[in-house]
């Protein structure tokens, strides 16, 4: 029977599982609801996203939410800028939302706070019941060091774009470090990552809490790719292509990679499947042999037609979702050393890791040519994520936490 009370704070709305911070947000929820009698709170960014409130509320006990379309965060990251402060801060930060989160805790006990990110740590420092919930058990999950994410991002810009970045980065670590300190127990993706936050503040009081993948939904033995044919010479990279890593990603993977896999397999096809395609992302589709299919009804439909699921990314923190996805779905991921990383897959035997472009397409063309090698790899990689990236079995540490308060 479900008794305790859990206060569930994100940034965006946990649902519907679509995109990376959301798939780990929604699987939290799914596991705490299913435990707890759950209330949440959440800025919802994108008001095509209001029609999720339905789902999410025969989820949760209680749902508050506030809409902040993008012209007002962008308002919002001005004066941030103008005051010194971390842009993503006052981004994700609501007076109405931290006054529906006060009025509830003043008329409901509860047992345990989760904030998701670190912008929503601020609707604890900010609350009129900071004494009382220092009380509580209070759990954080950054996910990624956003920091160093933003250190990241600076390297690869110039001039105001850098400076910016690079001044994200700044003035992140002391709300890191601030977040850390307050909280109980703060929750990383990876111990990579953990390792990222050890070099500016003290871990003691963190872990790694890795991702899962919802291993019923993607199987080939549930979906049978009834949308898209087979194709044994088709590349599939998945994911929101908005999403300013996915774009590099894309476009060094077309310009740098797949021309000379072309040149000795001319019948492949990279397909890049995922959300709201940036405009160099739709530039791509002039090139032979690359589709751009834009928002898809089931990514499980490219992924079945794959031969191989690439993943070519610069720049990636944590854990990738897209590459759980396609091993749970037994295809060979080719992947860089950066969208590798939080995995403890076996190299060539349950994930193909390749560092530069020659390297890359050699491996991809070897494995083209090789289908028993690509469906002994994927077999291998379906057994990987059985045995060590299932949500409940990760997730049993929050249990933890909100039932002892205790490592």
């Amino acid at each position: 029977m479900k008794q305790a009370k859990v206060l569930f704070i994100a940034h965006r709305i946990p649902y519907p599982p679509n995109k990376g911070d959301k798939i780990r947000t929604y699987h939290m929820l799914r596991y705490l609801a299913q435990r707890y009698r759950v209330a949440v709170a959440c800025m919802i960014d994108d008001p095509e996203d209001l029609i999720h409130l339905g789902p999410l509320k025969q989820m949760a006990e209680r749902v508050f939410h506030v809409l902040r379309t993008p012209l007002v965060m962008k308002c919002k990251a001005i004066e941030a800028v103008l005051s010194g402060e971390p842009f993503t801060k006052p981004c994700f930060y609501s007076k109405e939302l931290q006054k529906a989160i006060d009025d509830y805790l003043e008329n409901n006990e509860v047992q345990a706070v989760i904030c998701f990110c670190s912008s929503s740590a601020e609707y604890v420092f900010k609350s009129r019941h900071f004494k009382s919930l220092l009380k509580k058990i209070l759990l954080a999950d950054l996910i990624d060091v956003d920091s160093e994410k933003w250190r990241q991002y600076a390297e690869q810009k110039t001039g105001l774009m850098r400076w910016l970045y690079r001044r994200e980065a700044n003035c992140l670590r002391p709300v890191e470090r601030q977040i850390i300190n307050v909280f109980d127990q703060t929750f990383l993706v990876s111990e990579e990552e953990k390792g990222v936050l050890a070099e500016f503040a003290d871990v003691d009081k963190v872990e790694a809490l890795s991702n899962g993948v919802d291993l019923d939904y993607f199987s080939p033995e549930s979906h049978g790719g009834r949308s898209v044919a087979q194709d044994t010479c088709r590349l599939v990279f998945s994911g929101a292509m908005d999403y300013w890593p996915n774009i590099e990603g894309a476009v060094w993977f077309a310009e740098n990679v797949f021309p000379t896999i072309k040149k000795t397999c001319p019948d492949t096809v990279f397909c890049i499947a995922g959300r709201n395609p940036d405009e160099r992302v739709m530039e791509l589709r002039k090139q032979k042999g690359i589709e751009v299919t834009g928002t898809v009804p089931d990514i499980r439909d490219y992924l079945s037609s794959a031969a191989l699921c690439v993943v070519p990314l610069k720049i990636a923190r944590g854990i990738q979702n897209k590459v759980l996805e396609g091993m749970a779905m037994c295809k060979t991921v080719v992947a860089t050393p950066g969208a590798a990383t939080g995995l403890k897959a076996a190299p060539n035997e349950e994930i193909i890791v390749a560092q530069d472009a020659p390297e890359i397409a050699a491996a991809i063309i070897g494995l083209l040519k090789d289908p028993e090698q690509r469906t002994r790899i994927g077999r291998n990689a379906r057994a990987y994520v059985e045995r060590a990236h299932s949500w409940d079995a990760h997730l049993a540490r929050l249990g933890e936490w909100i039932e002892t308060g205790k490592a």
